[in-house]
């Protein structure tokens, strides 16, 4: 037995064996390197299943890989293998920073959905990390030199990739078995090891703790099968369950024809999150916070999903929460929504900054009641005079969606507000970037204290989402610390109180209907924005009363939890249940 299986071991020669062990560390490496980078956010605590779970699953995608060092004559191919892995990790990381997820199939389905777009990914390029995983690669290629054999040999392969399956299987082994012990809950799998059915990693909310505990490497097996899905509009099937139907006799129990009693704007403002709303960066929008008819939140938690733009879009007009794979408006703009602008008594109108292929908008601003829709090219400044105007020509009905604070946040150069060069360049931008829209913002802000027609309008301000990934939060964190210890007591002081540690949007409302200045400082979401507009228009006693609060309503108790609206609301969009 031991000289057969010395015979097997020397059948690829000891260079191919080599290679391979270089290969399987080399990729083993930078599927913990990419966990440590992409998940250190979720700070996760598996348990000693898990975690063994965790280090097989990456070890058997390693060897997987690895495994064509014995069927390759010319070892030159694994370099292009390599690359072409650094590629998918980097890819991923970042998306990550940029979306908080990992590239899926709704990733790539919204290709075609952004164009214009790839130019705001620059930002998250992080080099020093991302140009990490290139440089491991060439490493293994010197080293590889060094190491060749051009001996081609199926039966080392064909060993290889039994020990990797094995080794794969032994992982989803322990990883549902752990699951079943914390979850209390029997989950359902395919027979395939690699593609769960109800995949976390497609379909759930918990994609990337998912892959934290697999491999990323897995991930385009996920893809491949749910993209299949998707293009032929094939789902899962996911009924509306009795309890569902429970829950629903209370957040849709209202009357159908209602129509609204109060004109309303809608103004989105790109990226916009809680702690540039101060004094010294936007101090028109502040001056709104304090006026008398104006509700202020300020820890409005994101709710959005995959498609940051659309689904805070969706959130705020409907009520509804994102489908758990997000960009729902990419797969279902012929549903039904009950959206607040459809119960408008005349034309409502929807203002973009972007082409209307963007976010599907052709067909999803009909989807929430706007009747027609005006693209504009111009910087935020321009977009509030056309606001202005709108009103002005006597349309009650409006939506306008900010632009120029999309990242990288390159209209920072409007800016008249002195920063220290020393912050970092992002937050540097990403400052100035707001100062500047508040400077076109102020132009409006002043029509609403002045104008009797505008006094007479609901006009909400809001976030669609937030924008910074945590490494830039602590980046500008840290800087703040240190500027309080050098500045204190001097007109620059007020930097040292910027805080972004959290992922809250402001939300400011104004409407003569408002009695005083009331503030909302406790947590609450975004699915709160419309029950609390809502009740100032007229629609209170609308069919749809949605998931959140009235904020403005002390007395009212959360009909729902956030964690039981999001998949209730995944069901009620893909069954189109307000199709009635």
């Amino acid at each position: 037995m031991r000289e057969k299986f010395k015979q097997w071991l020397s059948l690829g020669n000891r260079a191919n064996w080599v290679v391979f062990a270089l290969f399987t560390l080399l990729i083993f490496v930078q599927t913990l390197l990419f966990d440590h980078f992409a998940f250190r956010e979720l700070e996760l605590q598996p348990s000693a299943q898990n975690r063994i779970a965790m280090i097989l699953a990456k070890l058997a995608a390693s060897m997987l890989f690895a495994s064509f060092t014995f069927l390759l004559r010319d070892k030159r191919w694994l370099i292009a293998l390599s690359l072409v892995i650094d590629t998918w990790f980097v890819a991923n990381l970042i998306y990550m920073r940029n979306n908080h997820i990992l590239l899926d199939a709704e990733a790539f389905n919204m290709s075609g959905n952004l164009h214009g777009y790839f130019w705001s990914v620059l930002i998250y390029i992080e080099w020093g990390i991302d140009l990490l995983f290139y440089g491991l690669t060439a490493l293994f290629s010197c080293i590889y030199f060094f190491t060749t054999s051009s001996k081609r040999c199926w039966q080392a392969w064909l060993g290889m990739l039994l020990l990797a399956v094995g080794t794969r299987l032994g992982a989803e082994a322990l990883y549902v078995n752990d699951k079943k012990k914390t979850t209390q809950t029997e989950a359902a799998y395919d027979a395939v090891p690699f593609i769960r059915e109800h995949r976390e990693p497609v379909y759930g909310t918990d994609f990337p703790t998912t892959v934290a505990n697999t491999s990323v490497l897995y991930s385009p097996l996920y893809i491949t099968s749910d993209y299949y899905l998707m293009i032929n509009e094939i789902q899962p099937d996911r009924p509306l369950t009795p309890h569902d139907y429970a829950l629903m006799a209370h957040l849709d129990s209202g009357e159908d024809s209602v129509l609204l009693d109060s004109p309303l704007i809608i103004v989105l403002l790109e990226s916009l999150e809680n702690w540039v709303l101060t004094p010294q960066i936007m101090p028109n929008l502040y001056r709104l916070t304090k006026n008398d008819h104006t509700f202020y939140a300020n820890r409005i938690h994101t709710q959005i999903v995959g498609a940051p733009s659309a689904d805070g879009q969706m959130i705020v007009n409907s009520g509804l929460l994102p489908i758990n794979a997000g960009a729902t408006c990419l797969h279902y703009p012929r549903n039904t929504f009950p959206a607040i602008m459809k119960l408008a008594p005349d034309s409502a109108i929807c203002l973009l900054p972007h082409d209307t292929c963007v976010w599907n908008q052709t067909a999803m601003s009909p989807a929430y009641g706007y009747d027609s829709t005006i693209c504009y090219t111009d910087i935020d400044t321009i977009l509030f005079q056309k606001l202005d105007s709108l009103v002005d020509e006597g349309y009650r009905y409006i939506q306008c969606i900010t632009q120029s604070t999309h990242a990288p946040f390159v209209n920072e150069k409007y800016s008249r507000l002195e920063l220290p060069k020393s912050m970092p360049w992002v937050m540097y931008n990403f400052i100035r970037g707001f100062n500047a829209l508040d400077d076109g913002l102020g132009y409006f802000i002043r029509k609403i204290e002045t104008d009797p027609i505008l006094q007479n309008y609901t006009i909400v301000f809001t976030g669609d989402h937030r924008i910074l990934h945590h490494e830039k939060r602590q980046q500008m964190l840290r800087y703040a610390r240190r500027w309080s210890k050098k500045h204190a007591g001097t007109e620059w002081e007020w930097i040292s109180s910027l805080t972004p540690d959290d992922d809250c949007l402001p939300l400011v409302i104004y409407s003569p209907k408002i009695s005083g200045n009331p503030h909302y400082t406790g947590d609450c979401y975004q699915m709160d924005i419309y029950p609390t507009y809502r009740a100032l228009v007229g629609a209170e006693d609308y069919r749809w009363r949605g998931f959140g609060i009235n904020l403005m309503d002390p007395a009212q108790k959360r009909p729902i939890l956030e964690d039981e609206a999001f998949p209730l609301s995944d069901r009620l969009i893909r069954n189109n249940y307000f199709q009635r």
